[in-house]
Protein backbone atom coordinates (compact mmCIF):
# COMPACT_ATOMS: atom_id res chain seq x y z
CA UNK A 1 0.00 0.00 0.00
CA UNK A 2 1.32 3.45 -0.95
CA UNK A 3 2.18 5.90 1.82
CA UNK A 4 1.63 8.97 -0.38
CA UNK A 5 -1.40 9.65 -2.55
CA UNK A 6 -1.53 12.39 -5.17
CA UNK A 7 -4.79 13.68 -6.64
CA UNK A 8 -3.98 15.15 -10.04
CA UNK A 9 -1.53 13.58 -12.47
CA UNK A 10 -0.66 16.61 -14.56
CA UNK A 11 2.76 18.27 -14.65
CA UNK A 12 2.76 19.16 -10.95
CA UNK A 13 1.40 15.89 -9.55
CA UNK A 14 3.49 13.68 -11.81
CA UNK A 15 6.74 15.55 -11.16
CA UNK A 16 6.07 15.52 -7.42
CA UNK A 17 5.73 11.72 -7.64
CA UNK A 18 8.98 11.53 -9.61
CA UNK A 19 10.91 13.63 -7.08
CA UNK A 20 9.50 11.52 -4.26
CA UNK A 21 10.71 8.39 -6.03
CA UNK A 22 14.12 9.91 -6.74
CA UNK A 23 14.47 10.85 -3.07
CA UNK A 24 13.26 7.42 -1.90
CA UNK A 25 10.61 9.10 0.25
CA UNK A 26 7.89 6.41 0.06
CA UNK A 27 5.65 4.49 -2.34
CA UNK A 28 3.29 6.78 -4.27
CA UNK A 29 -0.13 6.31 -5.85
CA UNK A 30 -1.33 8.76 -8.51
CA UNK A 31 -5.01 9.42 -9.23
CA UNK A 32 -6.62 11.49 -11.96
CA UNK A 33 -10.15 11.84 -13.32
CA UNK A 34 -8.77 11.40 -16.86
CA UNK A 35 -8.91 7.68 -17.44
CA UNK A 36 -5.52 6.03 -17.91
CA UNK A 37 -3.46 9.17 -17.28
CA UNK A 38 -2.19 8.18 -13.84
CA UNK A 39 -1.37 4.64 -15.05
CA UNK A 40 0.60 5.98 -17.99
CA UNK A 41 2.58 8.48 -15.91
CA UNK A 42 3.30 5.84 -13.25
CA UNK A 43 4.47 3.29 -15.80
CA UNK A 44 6.75 5.85 -17.43
CA UNK A 45 8.35 6.66 -14.06
CA UNK A 46 8.79 3.02 -13.08
CA UNK A 47 10.56 2.28 -16.35
CA UNK A 48 13.17 4.81 -15.22
CA UNK A 49 13.69 2.96 -11.92
CA UNK A 50 16.33 0.49 -13.23
CA UNK A 51 18.38 3.44 -14.50
CA UNK A 52 17.82 5.86 -11.62
CA UNK A 53 17.91 3.06 -9.04
CA UNK A 54 15.04 4.20 -6.86
CA UNK A 55 13.46 1.39 -4.91
CA UNK A 56 10.07 2.85 -4.08
CA UNK A 57 7.14 2.26 -6.39
CA UNK A 58 4.84 4.65 -8.24
CA UNK A 59 1.42 3.27 -9.15
CA UNK A 60 -1.60 4.75 -10.86
CA UNK A 61 -5.32 4.45 -10.21
CA UNK A 62 -8.55 5.46 -11.89
CA UNK A 63 -10.31 5.05 -8.55
CA UNK A 64 -10.02 7.39 -5.57
CA UNK A 65 -9.94 4.73 -2.85
CA UNK A 66 -6.23 3.74 -3.12
CA UNK A 67 -5.01 7.30 -2.56
CA UNK A 68 -7.17 7.56 0.56
CA UNK A 69 -5.40 4.59 2.14
CA UNK A 70 -2.24 6.63 2.58
CA UNK A 71 -0.39 8.64 5.20
CA UNK A 72 -0.06 11.78 3.08
CA UNK A 73 -2.47 13.12 0.45
CA UNK A 74 -1.27 15.78 -1.99
CA UNK A 75 -3.96 17.71 -3.85
CA UNK A 76 -2.57 18.93 -7.16
CA UNK A 77 -5.77 18.95 -9.23
CA UNK A 78 -7.48 21.90 -10.85
CA UNK A 79 -7.11 24.46 -13.60
CA UNK A 80 -3.81 26.23 -14.19
CA UNK A 81 -3.61 29.97 -14.63
CA UNK A 82 -3.93 31.33 -18.13
CA UNK A 83 -1.91 34.32 -19.35
CA UNK A 84 -3.54 37.49 -18.05
CA UNK A 85 -5.70 35.64 -15.51
CA UNK A 86 -5.60 36.91 -11.92
CA UNK A 87 -5.50 34.78 -8.79
CA UNK A 88 -9.05 35.82 -7.85
CA UNK A 89 -10.38 34.43 -11.14
CA UNK A 90 -8.42 31.22 -10.69
CA UNK A 91 -9.74 30.90 -7.14
CA UNK A 92 -13.32 31.04 -8.36
CA UNK A 93 -12.54 28.34 -10.94
CA UNK A 94 -10.68 26.00 -8.58
CA UNK A 95 -12.91 26.51 -5.54
CA UNK A 96 -15.45 24.12 -7.08
CA UNK A 97 -12.68 21.54 -7.65
CA UNK A 98 -11.53 21.80 -4.04
CA UNK A 99 -15.08 21.56 -2.74
CA UNK A 100 -15.64 18.37 -4.71
CA UNK A 101 -12.40 16.82 -3.49
CA UNK A 102 -13.04 17.91 0.11
CA UNK A 103 -16.41 16.16 0.07
CA UNK A 104 -14.85 12.99 -1.36
CA UNK A 105 -12.04 12.80 1.23
CA UNK A 106 -13.94 14.06 4.29
CA UNK A 107 -13.12 10.91 6.27
CA UNK A 108 -9.41 10.92 5.45
CA UNK A 109 -7.22 10.27 8.50
CA UNK A 110 -3.80 11.31 7.17
CA UNK A 111 -2.16 14.65 6.41
CA UNK A 112 -3.28 16.74 3.43
CA UNK A 113 -0.96 19.07 1.48
CA UNK A 114 -2.71 21.59 -0.77
CA UNK A 115 -0.86 22.44 -3.99
CA UNK A 116 -3.76 23.74 -6.12
CA UNK A 117 -3.49 27.47 -6.81
CA UNK A 118 -4.18 29.90 -5.30
CA UNK A 119 -2.96 27.93 -2.31
CA UNK A 120 -3.83 30.18 0.63
CA UNK A 121 -7.60 30.61 0.15
CA UNK A 122 -7.97 27.04 -1.15
CA UNK A 123 -6.26 25.66 1.96
CA UNK A 124 -8.78 27.48 4.13
CA UNK A 125 -11.68 26.43 1.90
CA UNK A 126 -10.60 22.77 1.96
CA UNK A 127 -10.47 22.73 5.77
CA UNK A 128 -13.90 24.34 5.96
CA UNK A 129 -15.49 21.98 3.43
CA UNK A 130 -13.82 18.75 4.58
CA UNK A 131 -14.17 19.25 8.32
CA UNK A 132 -10.66 17.86 8.82
CA UNK A 133 -8.41 19.00 11.66
CA UNK A 134 -6.87 22.31 10.49
CA UNK A 135 -3.45 21.21 11.71
CA UNK A 136 -3.56 18.13 9.48
CA UNK A 137 -3.99 20.32 6.38
CA UNK A 138 -1.48 22.84 5.06
CA UNK A 139 -0.50 24.49 1.80
CA UNK A 140 2.95 24.23 0.27
CA UNK A 141 3.37 27.83 -0.89
CA UNK A 142 5.68 29.32 1.76
CA UNK A 143 8.42 26.74 1.33
CA UNK A 144 8.41 27.41 -2.43
CA UNK A 145 8.65 31.18 -1.95
CA UNK A 146 11.48 30.64 0.52
CA UNK A 147 13.38 28.46 -1.98
CA UNK A 148 12.99 31.11 -4.65
CA UNK A 149 14.29 33.79 -2.29
CA UNK A 150 17.28 31.65 -1.32
CA UNK A 151 18.16 31.18 -4.99
CA UNK A 152 17.96 34.89 -5.74
CA UNK A 153 20.14 35.81 -2.78
CA UNK A 154 22.67 33.11 -3.64
CA UNK A 155 22.95 34.35 -7.21
CA UNK A 156 23.30 37.95 -6.05
CA UNK A 157 26.10 37.06 -3.65
CA UNK A 158 27.78 34.37 -5.77
CA UNK A 159 27.38 31.66 -3.14
CA UNK A 160 25.72 28.26 -2.71
CA UNK A 161 21.94 28.37 -2.08
CA UNK A 162 22.28 25.98 0.87
CA UNK A 163 24.36 28.64 2.66
CA UNK A 164 21.32 30.96 2.65
CA UNK A 165 18.63 30.77 5.34
CA UNK A 166 15.57 32.82 4.43
CA UNK A 167 12.11 33.19 5.88
CA UNK A 168 9.12 34.24 3.78
CA UNK A 169 5.64 34.56 5.27
CA UNK A 170 2.20 35.82 4.25
CA UNK A 171 0.49 35.47 0.88
CA UNK A 172 1.80 33.40 -2.03
CA UNK A 173 1.83 36.37 -4.42
CA UNK A 174 3.25 39.86 -4.72
CA UNK A 175 2.15 40.59 -1.13
CA UNK A 176 4.53 38.06 0.41
CA UNK A 177 6.79 39.27 3.21
CA UNK A 178 10.47 38.44 3.48
CA UNK A 179 11.73 38.86 7.05
CA UNK A 180 15.25 40.35 7.01
CA UNK A 181 15.79 39.67 10.72
CA UNK A 182 15.41 35.94 9.98
CA UNK A 183 17.32 35.87 6.69
CA UNK A 184 21.02 35.08 6.97
CA UNK A 185 24.04 33.72 5.14
CA UNK A 186 25.78 31.18 7.41
CA UNK A 187 24.70 33.30 10.37
CA UNK A 188 25.49 36.71 8.85
CA UNK A 189 22.39 38.98 8.78
CA UNK A 190 21.38 39.59 5.20
CA UNK A 191 21.27 43.38 5.61
CA UNK A 192 25.01 43.28 6.37
CA UNK A 193 25.51 41.99 2.81
CA UNK A 194 22.87 43.76 0.72
CA UNK A 195 20.73 46.82 1.35
CA UNK A 196 17.05 46.70 2.29
CA UNK A 197 15.93 48.17 -1.04
CA UNK A 198 17.64 45.35 -2.94
CA UNK A 199 16.09 42.76 -0.62
CA UNK A 200 12.63 44.21 -1.24
CA UNK A 201 13.28 44.07 -4.99
CA UNK A 202 13.97 40.35 -4.67
CA UNK A 203 10.80 39.93 -2.61
CA UNK A 204 8.80 41.58 -5.39
CA UNK A 205 10.39 39.28 -7.96
CA UNK A 206 9.63 36.18 -5.88
CA UNK A 207 6.05 37.35 -5.43
CA UNK A 208 5.57 37.61 -9.18
CA UNK A 209 7.64 34.53 -10.10
CA UNK A 210 4.55 32.62 -11.28
CA UNK A 211 3.70 35.47 -13.66
CA UNK A 212 7.25 35.51 -15.03
CA UNK A 213 7.35 31.75 -15.61
CA UNK A 214 3.94 31.84 -17.30
CA UNK A 215 5.05 34.76 -19.46
CA UNK A 216 8.21 32.93 -20.58
CA UNK A 217 6.70 29.46 -21.01
CA UNK A 218 3.45 30.83 -22.54
CA UNK A 219 1.04 27.97 -21.75
CA UNK A 220 2.80 26.26 -18.85
CA UNK A 221 2.80 27.21 -15.16
CA UNK A 222 5.75 26.39 -12.92
CA UNK A 223 5.92 22.79 -11.73
CA UNK A 224 9.52 21.67 -11.15
CA UNK A 225 10.08 23.97 -8.17
CA UNK A 226 6.62 23.32 -6.70
CA UNK A 227 7.03 19.56 -7.19
CA UNK A 228 10.37 19.61 -5.35
CA UNK A 229 8.77 21.53 -2.49
CA UNK A 230 5.95 18.98 -2.28
CA UNK A 231 8.43 16.10 -2.13
CA UNK A 232 10.27 17.77 0.74
CA UNK A 233 7.08 18.34 2.74
CA UNK A 234 5.79 14.81 2.12
CA UNK A 235 9.14 13.49 3.36
CA UNK A 236 8.82 15.55 6.55
CA UNK A 237 5.45 13.93 7.26
CA UNK A 238 6.33 10.33 6.31
CA UNK A 239 9.65 10.40 8.16
CA UNK A 240 8.28 12.49 11.06
CA UNK A 241 11.38 14.65 10.75
CA UNK A 242 10.26 17.80 12.55
CA UNK A 243 11.23 19.85 9.50
CA UNK A 244 10.69 23.60 10.00
CA UNK A 245 9.17 25.16 6.89
CA UNK A 246 6.96 28.08 5.97
CA UNK A 247 3.57 26.60 5.02
CA UNK A 248 0.07 27.95 4.53
CA UNK A 249 -1.94 27.26 7.69
CA UNK A 250 -5.46 28.12 8.77
CA UNK A 251 -5.14 30.86 11.37
CA UNK A 252 -6.26 29.94 14.88
CA UNK A 253 -5.24 32.94 16.94
CA UNK A 254 -1.70 33.48 15.61
CA UNK A 255 -0.96 37.21 15.90
CA UNK A 256 -4.60 37.50 17.12
CA UNK A 257 -5.83 36.41 13.68
CA UNK A 258 -8.51 33.80 13.06
CA UNK A 259 -9.76 32.42 9.76
CA UNK A 260 -8.23 32.44 6.31
CA UNK A 261 -4.81 30.94 5.69
CA UNK A 262 -1.36 32.41 5.15
CA UNK A 263 2.17 31.05 5.33
CA UNK A 264 3.96 30.95 8.65
CA UNK A 265 6.94 28.87 9.83
CA UNK A 266 5.82 25.56 11.31
CA UNK A 267 7.23 22.28 12.58
CA UNK A 268 6.08 19.50 10.22
CA UNK A 269 5.85 15.87 11.25
CA UNK A 270 3.69 12.76 11.21
CA UNK A 271 0.58 14.58 12.47
CA UNK A 272 0.97 17.50 10.09
CA UNK A 273 1.60 20.92 11.62
CA UNK A 274 2.92 20.10 15.07
CA UNK A 275 3.47 23.71 16.04
CA UNK A 276 3.23 27.12 14.37
CA UNK A 277 6.21 29.34 15.14
CA UNK A 278 5.67 33.07 15.57
CA UNK A 279 8.68 35.18 14.61
CA UNK A 280 8.87 38.65 16.11
CA UNK A 281 7.50 41.10 13.52
CA UNK A 282 7.92 44.83 13.10
CA UNK A 283 4.80 46.99 13.15
CA UNK A 284 4.94 47.25 9.35
CA UNK A 285 5.38 43.49 8.86
CA UNK A 286 2.51 42.74 11.23
CA UNK A 287 0.26 45.24 9.46
CA UNK A 288 1.02 43.66 6.08
CA UNK A 289 0.43 40.18 7.47
CA UNK A 290 -2.95 41.19 8.88
CA UNK A 291 -3.89 42.82 5.60
CA UNK A 292 -3.06 39.62 3.72
CA UNK A 293 -5.13 37.52 6.12
CA UNK A 294 -8.07 39.88 5.63
CA UNK A 295 -7.77 39.59 1.85
CA UNK A 296 -7.88 35.78 2.05
CA UNK A 297 -10.97 35.97 4.26
CA UNK A 298 -12.66 38.25 1.74
CA UNK A 299 -11.88 35.80 -1.07
CA UNK A 300 -13.52 32.99 0.92
CA UNK A 301 -16.61 35.08 1.58
CA UNK A 302 -16.87 35.81 -2.15
CA UNK A 303 -17.43 32.08 -2.86
CA UNK A 304 -19.74 31.51 0.08
CA UNK A 305 -17.16 30.42 2.61
CA UNK A 306 -17.30 31.34 6.29
CA UNK A 307 -13.80 32.88 6.32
Amino acid sequence: MAQIGIIGSGNLGANAAFFMAESQVADVCLYDIQEGLSFGKALDMMEAAPVRQYRVTVDGSDELEPVLETQVLVIAAGAIREPGQGSDDLFHTNSSVIREIAAAVAGYTGVVIIATEPVDPLTALFVEESGLDPRRVFGFSGILDTARMRLKLARELGIEPHDVDALVVGRHDERLIVLPNYTRVTGIPILKLIDEQRLQQFANEVGTAEDRILELAKRTNSFYGPAAALAELAEAVVWDSGRVASVSVVLQGEYDLTGGAISLPAIIGREGVQRVLLPRLSDDELSRLRSSATEVQEMLQAVGGRA
